[in-house]
Formats: C-alpha cells, sequence, structure tokens
C-alpha cells in the first residue's frame, strides 16, 4: 500500500483555481451541487460559542483526515467539521480493506493514518483554504458573510496518557493557536498568489473538542481527560457515548427481534466493560459543574460505533463495528434517555446512520451538529449533504420557519418532538434488515487497465478524492511486436488494441488508503484501485510502490511506469512530435502515427527475441490522455 500523503498549499490552490475555471468543478466534483445558500433561510447554529452557517458536518472518520476532504464537506454545505481522531499512536498497521459499506456499514475502528505533524498540517492547510475561497468569492457569496462561518471541531483520543503526552499537548496547542504555522504556509505559497501571502487569517483553528475514548474506556479515566482538557487546554467538550450505554437486553432485542438483523451477533463482554448509563450520567453531571468553574462548556455526542461480532469475514478482526440504519435507531433511543436524565437543555451533538430521510428530523431534536459518515461513502459522496440541506429547507417551510431556532423551537419543545420521532423509529421499516440486506449490484465483468462502464460511481465513493477521471480519444490502434534478428527488428502483427471509452478511470495513489470503498461500488470486479493506472505524487513514493502498475511524471513531457514487474520511461519531443520509449532492454523512437523511426542501446538483446509492443501503447496511451487532461483533477496533480 502507498502512504496516505497530502499535498502542500500551493498545489491545493492551484487545482482548485485551474479545475475551477476550466470545469465548472473542484476535486472532481461538479459545481451545480455546491452548497450557496437558499434566500430566505437561515440555517445558522451557535455552537459552543462560535456560529456555523449550518449545523451539519462529515463525522470524524475517513472525511475529516486530508484537507481536500474538509473543503469538500464545505462546498457541499458542512459548515461543523469533526476532525479526524488523533493520538499519540500515530503509526498504526491497519487491516486493509477497513470499510465494509455494502448495506448497513462495517469497518475496523482507526484514529488518523497520518502522523500527528502531517495530520496538524492538513488541518491547517484546509481552514486557510476555507478562508482564500471566502477571499476569492468563489462560490458568488461576498466575503464576510455569514454564509462562511465554519468551525473545525477537534477529535482526540484515547487515554490520558496519551493526551498528557508531550507530542499530543503540543498538537491540542498548536490548534489553539496556529499563527506560526499559517504564516508559514502563506509565505511559502508561489509568487502567483503573492495576493493571499498577507491575508489576515483567524490564527485560533479550535477551541471545541469531540473526545473518543476507548471501547471499555474506565469512568474515572474518562473524567480525568475532561478535566484536564477544560482547564489545561480550554476546551469546550463533547464527550462521546457508546451505544451499549442501552444495555445489552435491549440493544439485542432492538437489534435482532424488532429490526430482524438476526446476522448481528452482539459482543456481550463490551456491554459489561463499558461506560454504564448511571456513572455517565453522574459523570457528566460533575462535569458539568467543573466546566462551569473554568469558563468551559460540556456536551455528549451520540454515538461511537456499536462492537459487534465479525461474522462478516470481510475483515481479519475477530470484531468489527456497526454503523448506518441500525446503529441509528439505537444511538437516538440512547441520546433521548440520557437527555432526559441530563435536563432538556443538555447539549447533544450526533453522528448514527444519519441520511437525507432523517437529517431534518434530527436537527429538530435540537442537535448540533449533526454528523455524516456512513452515508457519504456511497454514490454522489459529498454531494449527498446538499439534499441534506435541501430537505431542512423543505421542512422548515413547511412548519413556516425561516430561522432554524424557529424550527427547533425551545428545550421543552424540541424534547416532546424527540420523544415522538424516537417512538415511531423501531416500526419504520427504513431501519429494518429488509431494506438494508442487499449489496450493490455486480454485473460479470472484470475491470482493465482501460475501459469500463464508466459510471463514475468510483470517483464519489472515495472519502479522500483518490479516483479521478480523464479523456481519452476513441481509436483502435494496429499492434506490432518487433523481432529482433541481426541487428535488424522486423515488425510482427500482433493484433489491436481497442480503446470504446472517452473517459478513463485513475488512482491518486498517495491519497488512496486501500479502503475498499471503491470496490464494494463498482459494478465491475478487480476493484479500481487495483487496476487502473496509479499516479504517485513523487518518485521517492512511486519507488517504494512494489505492487502492480504505477506511473509518476517526471517532467511534464517525460513519464515512468511500471505494468507488471516491467519498468519503462516515455517521453515527447515538442518539436518533432516524436516519442521515445525506454524498456529494460533497448530504446525505441516512434513517430506520431506510432511508427518505428530508430532503435537504441539494444546490447542486451538476444538474437531471434521478440519485444512485446503491448506496454509501449499502453504508456503511450497514459501519457497523452493524462497531458491532455491537464484543467481535469487528479492529471492536474501529477502532470508537473
Amino acid at each position: 500500500m502507498a502512504e496516505l500523503t497530502g499535498l502542500d498549499l500551493g498545489t491545493h490552490l492551484k487545482i482548485i483555481i485551474n479545475e475551477f475555471k476550466s470545469n465548472n468543478s473542484i476535486y472532481g466534483y461538479p459545481e451545480k451541487k455546491f452548497f450557496t445558500g437558499f434566500d430566505g433561510i437561515d440555517f445558522s447554529v451557535d455552537f459552543h460559542h462560535k456560529k456555523a452557517a449550518t449545523p451539519l458536518g462529515p463525522a470524524s472518520g475517513p472525511h475529516t483526515q486530508l484537507a481536500q476532504n474538509i473543503v469538500l464537506s464545505f462546498l457541499h454545505g458542512g459548515r461543523i467539521m469533526e476532525l479526524k481522531t488523533v493520538q499519540i499512536l500515530d503509526q498504526l498497521d491497519i487491516p486493509r480493506p477497513c470499510i465494509d459499506a455494502r448495506n448497513v456499514c462495517y469497518n475496523v475502528e482507526w484514529s488518523q493514518e497520518l502522523r500527528l505533524e502531517e495530520s496538524y498540517h492538513e488541518y491547517v492547510v484546509a481552514w486557510i483554504l476555507l478562508k482564500i475561497i471566502e477571499e476569492m468569492e468563489l462560490l458568488g457569496k461576498p466575503k464576510g458573510d455569514a454564509f462562511y462561518n465554519t468551525v473545525f471541531d477537534v477529535s482526540a483520543g484515547y487515554d490520558l496518557k496519551g493526551i498528557t503526552s508531550p507530542r499530543v499537548d503540543k498538537w491540542l496547542r498548536d490548534m489553539r493557536d496556529a499563527r506560526e504555522k499559517i504564516a508559514e504556509l502563506l509565505a511559502g505559497l508561489p509568487e502567483e498568489f503573492r495576493q493571499f501571502k498577507n491575508l489576515q487569517i483567524d490564527p485560533h483553528i479550535a477551541d471545541t473538542l469531540t473526545l473518543s475514548t476507548f471501547h471499555g474506556c474506565p469512568r474515572d479515566e474518562i473524567e480525568s481527560i475532561v478535566q484536564h482538557l477544560m482547564s489545561e487546554h480550554g476546551f469546550h467538550v463533547i464527550v462521546k457515548m457508546n451505544p451499549t450505554l442501552l444495555g445489552y437486553d435491549f440493544v439485542r432485542k432492538t437489534l435482532n427481534d424488532d429490526l430482524g438483523y438476526e446476522n448481528i451477533a452482539l459482543d456481550p463482554e463490551a456491554f459489561k466493560h463499558d461506560l454504564q448509563f448511571d456513572e455517565a450520567v453522574a459523570m457528566m453531571q460533575r462535569l458539568q459543574k467543573f466546566g462551569a468553574k473554568h469558563g468551559r462548556r460540556l456536551g455528549a455526542k451520540f454515538t461511537n460505533t456499536l462492537v459487534v461480532k465479525n461474522n462478516e469475514k470481510i475483515f481479519t478482526d475477530d470484531v468489527q463495528y456497526l454503523s448506518g440504519p441500525p446503529l441509528h435507531v439505537l444511538s437516538m433511543h440512547s441520546m433521548h434517555r440520557f437527555r432526559q436524565a441530563m435536563g432538556d437543555d443538555f447539549h447533544i451533538s450526533f453522528s448514527a446512520g444519519i441520511a437525507k430521510h432523517n437529517f431534518a428530523d434530527a436537527v429538530s431534536c435540537d442537535m448540533k451538529p449533526v454528523t455524516v459518515c456512513t452515508d457519504l461513502l456511497k454514490t454522489g459522496g459529498y454531494s449527498r449533504l446538499f439534499d441534506y440541506l435541501s430537505r431542512l429547507k423543505n421542512a422548515m417551510e413547511q412548519s413556516e420557519s425561516t430561522v432554524l431556532e424557529q424550527f427547533v423551537g425551545n428545550a421543552a419543545q424540541a424534547m416532546k418532538r424527540t420523544d415522538a420521532i424516537v417512538r415511531g423509529l423501531i416500526e419504520n421499516p427504513i431501519y429494518h434488515f429488509n431494506k438494508n440486506k442487499k449489496p450493490p449490484k455486480k454485473i460479470d465483468s472484470h475491470l482493465e487497465l482501460f475501459d469500463c462502464l464508466s459510471c463514475d460511481k468510483c470517483l464519489t465513493v472515495c472519502p479522500n478524492a483518490a479516483n479521478f477521471s480523464y479523456e481519452m480519444e476513441p481509436q483502435e490502434i494496429e499492434v506490432f511486436n518487433y523481432c529482433f534478428e541481426e541487428n535488424t527488428f522486423i515488425p510482427v502483427p500482433a493484433g489491436s488494441m481497442k480503446i470504446e471509452k472517452n473517459t478513463q478511470i485513475a488512482n491518486l495513489a498517495d491519497f488512496c488508503n486501500e479502503c475498499g470503498d471503491c470496490d464494494t461500488y463498482c459494478p465491475e470486479y478487480g476493484g479500481p484501485f487495483v487496476q487502473k493506472p496509479r499516479f504517485f505524487f513523487t518518485r521517492e513514493l512511486y519507488d517504494e510502490f512494489k505492487g502492480s502498475n504505477g506511473f509518476y511524471f517526471s517532467a511534464e513531457n517525460e513519464m515512468i511506469g511500471r505494468i507488471g514487474s516491467h519498468d519503462y520511461k516515455i517521453s515527447r519531443d515538442e518539436k518533432s512530435g516524436h516519442y521515445t520509449f525506454q524498456s529494460e532492454k533497448c530504446v525505441f523512437v516512434f513517430d506520431a502515427k506510432n511508427d518505428l523511426v530508430s532503435v537504441a542501446d539494444y546490447e542486451k538483446l538476444d538474437n531471434g527475441e521478440d519485444v512485446n509492443m503491448q506496454d509501449f501503447h499502453q504508456m503511450r496511451l497514459i501519457f497523452d490522455g493524462m497531458r491532455q487532461s491537464q484543467n481535469h483533477f487528479g492529471a492536474n496533480v501529477v502532470v508537473t
């Protein structure tokens, strides 16, 4: 697997500006579903004394790890970004695949896949990019408009020792005040972006933190962590709760009997070791008083994933973590019961099985933010967020509300509404196994290097925008191999190569963590991240990757590539139009029509040896296609 890698600020700006001007898209997502607000509708919320233009955002997870993920969330309406959980153990060996979103969703739980310093870089880059998008008024909204109000919510774990360690302590302090990093990144911008070098950017990136602890973390440790974060770092803290708060009997009956998920096997031990309901309430009541003394606010998030036994065998671990529709039912019950115990004005944030059909209901229960993960792993990806806000607008209009506060009402009204919503969940067939058991359809076809259904599903289901499209002229190429005999290269007909689609798919290896989601939703077998051309940002990363195919543009007119076990180089002379193709044994020169011009450095060839030219034609097609698609997202990244 390639190492997950982010881009520098200048490259991100080039991508955003060039692609938007040329194709009305950013990171491969078309402008048509970018959120630009709805006339007469105010979605804004107060989140621990900060204003956010909407209550929506991505949950801590695969959609908040790299800078482009956060920007894409913003473009589609997210305004409270729960950043990917960081911890002291930042060199993890994560099983692959790690996501199974065929119907409901399971994952192998993990924190950030970047080093702490790299995560910090990504979050600061994202913060700056949002400010520059505002400065450029790229979305047609005047800078300074409340439309841009965005909150970054840090997520950290997993134990007190790690959070108080020097590296995590510094990371948290840097997120509270990032002025040095912001100045460094702005100063390092290329001259073409000099107008942004002195841009005034608020360095206080985050003062709220959602605490994610291990399943089974003791109550006293959770309490000590919250106290530390409030008193030492000044964070408002939201404690992420587990669905095990409901107790084994309720969860088993709800999942297996009421909702019909007989295939889900619970782990009774998880319920014994996790925080119990009564001690959670007592702990949070104490922490509320502690927070008040330090001028900090407390809240709870419902919920974490649910640990269940691994009987699907997609992953190698003994347990897996459930999310999606069934978790929504459990989490809503857990949230409502907890709020009844804590008081109807207790702050709640939410993330569990959120989709367009239940987002407005969740918001009406006075939860903020309402974040999403599983649904964004489905076809459409980040663009699905727009539909959430569109549905919320419709619900507000039906209630004759123009401001979200009017729609939600006071705490007592929200509590009464929540009670009615929660009561109807178990009977709602949309959450039942019968509605969530079919995997995405597959056809009897296997992916190849070129051509596929061109359905583009693999582009949007990738959280990191690692898959992208590029253009290629449909054509049929007559292929000739060459037989080397007595210093002569004799052409031998070898059939033809046909390109049928003008849209091809490729992969940015450095953005791809091989989670497997694009394989899940691709209608063909094989996996786009495995079968399609994989491009690397640097020669070093290309050299490290010893898997199947891989490509790297060493210059605008030169590309190296590995096809199977063979390494090649191809380049084009702009004056003559000739292509130079260097294999491990010789160097060929072809003209624009693929006719042989000359051969050099062929001393390693044996007399009578056949030279297969299939790889040359594949290399040239990829090389030409990428160079001709430089305003497309992926090609813009890798063609220097």
